[in-house]
């Protein structure tokens, strides 16, 4: 070996340790930051030279390589999880939001409300002719109607709140998806799949977990180095085109229905974690079916408070009464979806009576519904033609298709009873309630002008009770409507469920939580820096440098001998 080889072999050691320093210092210097994995030396012998047949000698070392220390199916479980734990992590935002919005278990809550509204009918039962206890059941309801408007209100704006949140979250994908297509393309530029370019790569599986938050993907690497990014079958990056994607809004009804689409063409996106299908599936699962079981619940206080009190009598009669239900065709059967009526009116009959108001004589009519689906059925039409045929009676549609009753005086009075069919209910015809769901429950304004038409009797019973106690007894009276259940139970039945279901949704975040700090453990293990462990490498490597110095030196050294001999 040659004193000029020598001299190589000392570079080369110098060379190598001096890399593998800045290696280490660079581990050192990045050993809190986020998304930095490992980096390490591959150091190896370079080719010797054959000194003879059978002898050849080392020229030194080489650095082979300076890898990250990483294990893609792992970070690619740890994508995964971060999209479950944000999923999880926005059901339970959104529930714990509308925890907030319905209060439950306190004093002002509807369950409270309603307990209050039957509390006040069950009052009024005990003196039924207390004008303070009438004022007192029109005040709760009025009351209890503003709560559950109020509360479907609130609903509904907290559903306005998640679509902002939703199409926040679309934008901030498309975002990192811009991002993502650019590191790509430098990425091609710098390694062209040789894997050299580390930092890029680092910046790279820190936007793929930031995508991971909002909408769960999966990654191929290409030849090149750049990653296609997949949602299930579909590419939103391919072959580094960035292809975006949208939200899209269908009309239903009164609201919408929302999804995430392909931005290129509009392929439905079929994602099943992240923050935005977790907003997508909170909105659907939880807001609307909040608002859903408030309109049910409503819909059947409405129905059943109005059925008795359309049967029962205040202390005085209508000389004119409309009702608060718009019929949009009067020869569309009664209980076809022709009608367009928020209540199902059902085969069976109601009774009029009419009263003179000097003598007391009353004449009671019998007004049948006929919906057997036998021969001819009812229509409004029907209805009318019955009501016209009773004496000092006449009905007729108003402008806006509204069922008006009106006697031929002062001298008499109206008033109903006995109705089977729940077509009075249906028409808004002596009702306490008006409307068909919580957007629009209210209390007839006709009772809040005269509380003598409070229907407390039955029977035409002076100073009778008995329509009172049986809607007081709705709070817990099964109904055949509901399964065999009451409405308090049925609110009650919501309530739990509710709780069940943030049970549940607490349940699976703590376990995402658990799998995510499992996975980051394991990703430390394999990708994190450990301080003690590179300040012994950077003391190895000092002594490696410090060797190659001071062989360096002697060769040094031995050449100056042999320049002074000559």
């Amino acid at each position: 070996m040659s004193l000029s080889s020598a001299l190589q072999i000392g570079r080369s050691g110098i060379l190598a340790s001096q890399t593998a320093l800045e290696v280490a210092g660079n581990n050192l210097a990045n050993v809190a930051t986020p998304g930095y994995h490992r980096q390490t030396i591959s150091l190896t012998p370079a080719q010797g030279d054959q000194l003879s047949r059978d002898i050849s000698i080392g020229q030194g070392v080489t650095v082979q390589s300076i890898t990250r220390n990483i294990s893609e199916a792992l970070e690619a479980r740890i994508r995964s999880s971060i999209s479950q734990g944000s999923s999880s992590k926005t059901q339970i935002d959104v529930l714990t939001q509308l925890e907030a919005l319905e209060n439950e278990f306190t004093d002002v809550d509807l369950s409270s409300n309603l307990s209050e509204f039957f509390d006040a009918w069950s009052e009024l039962a005990n003196t039924p002719d207390d004008p303070s206890k009438r004022t007192l059941v029109i005040q709760q309801g009025e009351k209890l109607s503003a709560f559950v408007q109020d509360l479907r209100s609130n609903v509904v704006g907290l559903r306005d709140q998640v679509d902002e949140q939703i199409s926040a979250a679309v934008d901030s994908a498309n975002s990192v998806l811009s991002q993502l297509a650019t590191v790509n393309m430098e990425i091609a530029r710098v390694d062209g799949g040789t894997g050299s370019a580390n930092s890029l790569r680092d910046e790279r599986d820190t936007l793929l977990a930031e995508l991971s938050k909002y909408i769960d993907i999966s990654t191929v690497e290409q030849n090149d180095g750049k990653v296609d990014v997949f949602v299930g079958s579909i590419p939103l990056i391919l072959n580094g085109t960035n292809r975006g994607i949208e939200l899209r809004a269908d009309a239903q009804g009164d609201d919408f229905e929302m999804s995430i689409v392909l931005g290129s063409d509009g392929s439905p996106l079929l994602s099943t974690s992240g923050t935005i299908q977790g907003f997508l599936e909170a909105r659907e699962e939880h807001v609307n079916g909040a608002i859903d079981e408030l309109d049910e619940f409503a819909n059947t206080l409405i129905y059943q408070v109005n059925l008795l009190h359309t049967q029962g009598q205040g202390t005085e009669g209508f000389t004119s009464v409309t009702g608060t239900q718009q019929f949009v065709d009067v020869d569309a059967v009664l209980n076809s979806g022709d009608a367009g009526l928020p209540f199902e009116i059902e085969h069976g009959s109601f009774q009029v009576t009419l009263t003179q108001t000097q003598t007391g004589q009353q004449n009671t009519t019998t007004i049948d519904i006929d919906l057997d689906g036998i021969g001819t059925d009812s229509t409004m039409s029907d209805v009318l033609a019955q009501l016209n045929s009773v004496d000092n009676l006449t009905a007729s549609l108003s402008p806006s298709g509204r069922l008006v009753i009106e006697t031929s005086g002062q001298q008499y009075e109206v008033s109903f009873n006995e109705d089977s069919s729940g077509f009075l209910a249906t028409a808004g015809i002596n009702t306490y309630f008006t409307g068909s769901s919580a957007a629009d429950i209210g209390i007839n304004g006709l009772l809040e002008d005269n509380t003598n038409l409070l229907a407390v009797a039955q029977d035409h019973v002076d100073g009778d009770n008995s329509n009172a106690l049986a809607i007081a007894n709705l709070r817990t009276q099964e109904l055949g409507a509901l399964g065999g259940i009451s409405l308090t139970e049925m609110w009650n039945r919501h309530v739990e469920e509710f709780a069940a279901r943030m049970g549940q949704a607490e349940s699976t975040f703590q376990a995402d939580q658990i799998v995510s700090s499992n996975l980051n453990a394991q990703q430390q293990a394999i990708s994190g820096v450990n301080a003690d462990e590179e300040a012994i490498n950077l003391l190895s490597f000092q002594q490696a440098y410090s060797g190659s110095a001071r062989f360096l030196s002697v060769v040094d050294e031995m050449m100056q001998t042999l320049l002074q001999l000559l």
